[in-house]
């Protein structure tokens, strides 16, 4: 049962180093490691290039990308090559998620004992500056004519198992399977909710399942909450997959909502950036506008008043 995986990284390259000796340690190897560098600038590409001819007792691919296409566009470039390679499951992470030393060992007990399962893929406990972080792992349903977010009670994470229906892109194992059929990343999305929406096509092949005793820990640094330019693309997104997931009624009285809000902040002439920011979000989603944002790129800060 192989394991491959694909790491993404972009402009931090002490965390990918340490990323990648983690990988290198693991109780059993990566069938490969494939590392798609979005054109970073600060020494990441000698450094690949150096890592590369280093044998550490697996396949080493590195692809360095003309430009910076994003989360979105990176796992899309590293999962489109997976499918060409020889593993029939594939790990994904970013470069600041590292895997424990048993957990591709964990995670092939496990396949083996249930390989007559259809199973989409199988996700590690994320652990986020140590501290469990159960936003990663969401249940989206349709609950009369509002869609769902259900994240994972910390309860569940002393079972030995439980099911969600969507993944994230922080130690997600993936079946080559399961990816041939429904495909790989939206790599228009550009950031946020293409992991969201792929798990989301993933469930309609098999289970997605969380297994706790797999670990994976994930170094964040900055935080990322609030009004950032980030925040244009999870609701830009996040409208997309609705749009395509969820029965028409509920998109429906989901479009009304943001209608609403932004109806309310023209009327009142408050202006807010944030309701500024989610009617462009809006309107770009549904006229199928998407890539990198003329406005909200990488930096952007919400203006002084």
């Amino acid at each position: 049962m192989d394991i491959g995986a694909v790491v993404v990284t972009f402009n931090r390259i002490e965390k990918l180093k340490k990323s990648l000796e983690k990988f290198a340690e693991m109780s059993k190897l990566p069938k490969y490691l494939l590392v798609i560098n979005n054109a970073s600038s600060d020494g990441t590409k000698e450094y690949l290039d150096q890592w590369q001819q280093i044998d550490s007792g697996f396949k080493k691919i590195v692809v360095h990308m003309d430009s910076n296409t994003g989360g979105s566009g990176g796992f899309h470039e590293g999962l489109k090559r997976s499918l060409d390679l020889d593993a029939d499951w594939v790990w994904v992470s970013d470069d600041d998620a590292y895997p424990a030393k048993d957990a591709f060992e964990l995670a092939e007990n496990y396949l083996n004992e249930h390989k007559d399962e259809k199973i989409a893929a199988v996700c590690a406990k994320v652990l986020r500056n140590g501290v469990l972080d159960e936003s990663h792992f969401k249940r989206y349903e349709k609950r009369g004519i509002v869609i769902k977010e259900i994240i994972a009670d910390k309860k569940n994470f002393d079972k030995k198992e439980f099911d969600i229906n969507t993944l994230t892109y922080v130690g997600a194992i993936m079946n080559k399977k399961a990816l041939e059929e429904v495909g790989i990343t939206n790599k228009d999305y550009f950031i946020y909710w293409d992991d969201l929406e792929h798990g989301l096509r993933m469930s309609k092949y098999g289970r997605i399942i969380c297994i706790p005793s797999i670990a994976v820990y994930h170094e964040v640094g900055e935080d990322r909450r609030g009004l950032t330019w980030r925040l244009y693309y999870s609701y830009r997104n996040m409208t997309d997959a609705y749009r395509k997931h969820f029965p028409g009624i509920c998109f429906s009285f989901y479009c009304l909502k943001i209608k609403l809000k932004v109806f309310y902040n023209h009327i009142t002439g408050c202006k807010s950036t944030k309701f500024c920011m989610l009617e462009e979000a809006y309107k770009n989603a549904m006229n199928g506008k998407f890539g990198l944002h003329e406005l909200y790129k990488p930096g952007w800060t919400p203006p002084i008043n």
